[in-house]
């Protein structure tokens, strides 16, 4: 609210506005009441008025007489309490900007219609229950604003960024025809409940994630249930308050090297399924790495934990500081696969968590409107029998049922990416202009490069071994991996001839899980592949007198993090001397190196050499991963520089004024010396 003025204040106001030819008269948080806004209108002359400010007053209604102001192109009546608009408003023909957000509207007038010339229409945050087919006739229009108008049931990406960001993040409004088209689309017989979701089991291998799924499939417990080698999908009905609502049930495999995929496949609007192992003292460890990846990922999605091999066991340990800093958690469940009475085992109960889950407002998106032709698209897409399909093709096809907006198409590919129907990257810039992807395709054809060099010794012979201990693959290496893959029944080699290896290899360097060593990007190296252990050669931590040593101090340390890292800054690694955990890496005279341990909660990282490249080298290595580190929401570590042996938060050290702010080293030689110094 702004300054509260007199009468005496508000005519002067008044005729100012007046003496200047109507152009202007801004009255916003004068606390204007409808009696003072009726003796407004009736001043002679006011007809002429082309702006009106009104915003942030007592307003609960619009007299009839704001029709007479036909000259007006600009009303602002935001932050009052007005219930509804009079059908007079039509009357503004000239009207180009109406803002009426903030107010307590339940319903728009059809004559709202008769506004043309209306570029801009603000009506967020208040109560609309349904729009009025005349608002369609506003062809005008640049920028539609329904925010905050839950009744509406337009989902946030139809609606698009909110004002705020539109302003202050100078993000680009959605198309006001795709809004209206969606919304009359949906209404009626025209549309019908999305009723389906994607469920999110993630889990450390071994977990017992797939006998979970089972048993929630009412599938009896098998004591030799197989390792998951890829990713299984599979549907699973749940009956609802409002009906079955059907998911699609993504069971990831838990091996380690797997995680770094886990970015583009752990997506918002979906409901997650934490399964954690019998090994008690591994619970709070295990579970703040998983949640970690999933708020880092997927945002604020909802949880429910099951922890299972329980066997009636009593499970302690600190839910409650988990819940806190990765919440939502929304239950708790101590299962037991092997117990056939799914009562006895808490399988019942894991599903009733999950209905009340779907039941929650957390999962308000199942229940969203769909046009009829997007149903038709999604099944269509859903029981493709191709790898992949070319964005081009992808546009034809929509088109073919009607969906011609460029928006509504490219809407509609993200939602089926996040129901993992078919999936599209098309908001990753990395990933724009690549196609639509069968889920199974992708996944599996990625994990089984990405697993290449496990051991099985139940493989005939030419298979059982590593196959890319190097690290580096090919296309036609690709195509053994594949056949490994068969073998182990994650996948059927024949779906991945020779033309889709080289499009997995790019959307691999794409997804930075490898890294061109050759201008065509035939051979990639693929760092999840290398070694664990430091590789013979590779020369221990750097020593010396010009040395800085600092680390970075996790939770727990996000296994993708390393071989990214790796990834991206493989042009300063000499001779290869990098391994799973780490790398030694040059500029000029100074070495690098930068490691994890299999501890898990620290990178380190040190620096030698002369001062101008030692500074290079830390800025280029402090930006590198920083830069990963902002790519996950919950990780937030802790830069800690030795200082005198002991490791000490670099934010103290500059507090202090033994660091400058914004400097890439421990030491000043570099500014005595007159050297640039890189923040």
């Amino acid at each position: 609210m702004g300054k509260t003025y007199s009468s005496k204040e508000i005519a002067d106001r008044v005729a100012k506005a007046k003496a200047a030819g109507w152009k202007t008269l801004t009255l916003g948080g004068c606390h204007v009441n409808n009696q003072d806004l009726s003796i407004l209108l009736a001043e002679p002359g006011i007809e002429r008025l082309g702006q009106l400010d009104l915003n942030s007053n007592q307003l609960t209604a619009l007299p009839p007489e704001i029709g007479q102001l036909t000259a007006l192109t600009g009303l602002h009546v935001a932050g009052n309490q007005l219930t509804a608009l009079p059908p007079e408003i039509g009357q503004l023909t000239a009207l180009k900007r109406l803002s009426v957000f903030g107010n307590q509207l339940t319903a728009l007038p059809p004559e709202i219609g008769q506004l043309t010339a209306l570029t801009e229409l603000y009506v967020s945050g208040n109560q609309l229950t349904a729009l009025p087919p005349e608002i369609g006739q506003l062809t005008a229009l640049n920028r539609l604003f329904l925010h905050g108008n839950d009744a509406l049931g337009l989902p946030p990406e139809i609606l698009g960024p909110t004002l705020e960001d539109v302003v202050g993040r100078d993000s680009k409004p959605a198309a006001p025809e795709a809004i209206l088209d969606y919304y009359f689309r949906t209404r009626g017989a025209a549309g019908q409940p999305l009723a389906e979701c994607k469920l999110i089991v993630v889990g450390r291998g071994g977990a017992g994630k797939t006998s979970l799924v089972k048993r929630l499939n009412k599938e009896p417990w098998d004591p030799r249930e197989p390792e998951t080698h890829g990713i299984t999908i599979r549907k699973l009905t749940f009956a609802c308050k409002d009906g079955s609502i059907t998911s699609r049930v993504w069971d990831f495999g838990g091996q380690v090297v797997l995680h770094s995929m886990h970015e583009f496949f752990l997506t918002a609007r979906s409901l997650y399924l934490l399964v954690l192992g019998e090994r008690d003292d591994m619970l709070e460890r295990d579970a703040a790495y998983w949640l970690q990846l999933i708020r880092s990922y997927a945002g604020s999605v909802p949880v429910v934990v099951a922890l299972n091999k329980s066997a009636g066991r009593q499970r302690v340990f600190d839910r409650a500081t988990l819940e806190k800093n990765y919440g939502p958690i929304l239950a708790w469940v101590a299962t037991e696969c092997s117990e056939s009475d799914p009562d006895k085992g808490n399988i019942t109960d894991l599903r009733r968590q999950l209905v009340a889950a779907l039941d929650s407002k957390h999962m308000d998106s199942v229940r969203s409107m769909f046009p009829a032709n997007w149903f038709a698209i999604k099944d269509e897409l859903e029981g493709m029998s191709d790898s992949y399909l070319d964005y081009k093709a992808y546009v034809k096809q929509c088109r073919a049922h009607g969906v011609n907006d460029h928006q509504s198409q490219a809407t509609l590919a993200a939602r089926l990416h996040e129901l993992g129907v078919a999936l599209n990257y098309g908001r990753d810039a990395r990933l724009r202009d690549t196609s639509v992807l069968r889920p199974d395709w992708l996944a599996n054809g990625i994990y089984a490069v990405l697993r290449a060099n496990d051991v099985d010794e139940q493989l005939p012979v030419k298979l059982r071994g590593p196959m890319a201990l190097d690290g580096v693959v090919t296309a036609e290496l690709i195509g053994r991996i594949h056949k490994k893959a068969e073998a182990w029944g994650m996948l059927r080699a024949v779906d991945y001839p020779a033309e889709k290896r080289k499009f997995l290899l790019r959307l691999m360097e794409l997804f930075h899980l490898s890294y061109p060593l050759d201008e065509r990007g035939e051979k990639q190296l693929v760092p999840t592949l290398l070694p664990l252990h430091q590789p013979e050669g590779a020369a221990d931590e750097p020593q010396g007198e010009k040395c800085d040593r600092l680390r970075y101090e996790f939770q727990v340390v996000p296994a993708p993090l390393l071989p990214w890292f790796i990834a991206r800054i493989f042009s300063l690694i000499p001779d290869r001397l990098h391994w799973r955990r780490g790398a030694i890496l040059a500029f000029g005279d100074a070495r690098g190196r930068v490691w994890t341990t299999p501890e898990e909660h620290y990178v380190f990282v040190t620096v030698a050499g002369s001062a101008h490249d030692r500074h290079r080298l830390l800025t280029l290595i402090r930006g590198t991963l920083q830069d990963l580190f902002s790519d996950y929401e919950a990780v937030r570590p802790v830069e800690q520089w030795d200082h005198n042996g002991s490791w000490v938060p670099r934010k103290t050290l500059e507090d202090f004024g033994v660091l400058p702010r914004g400097s890439t080293s421990s030491t000043t030689d570099g500014q005595e010396r007159g050297e640039e110094v890189l923040p």
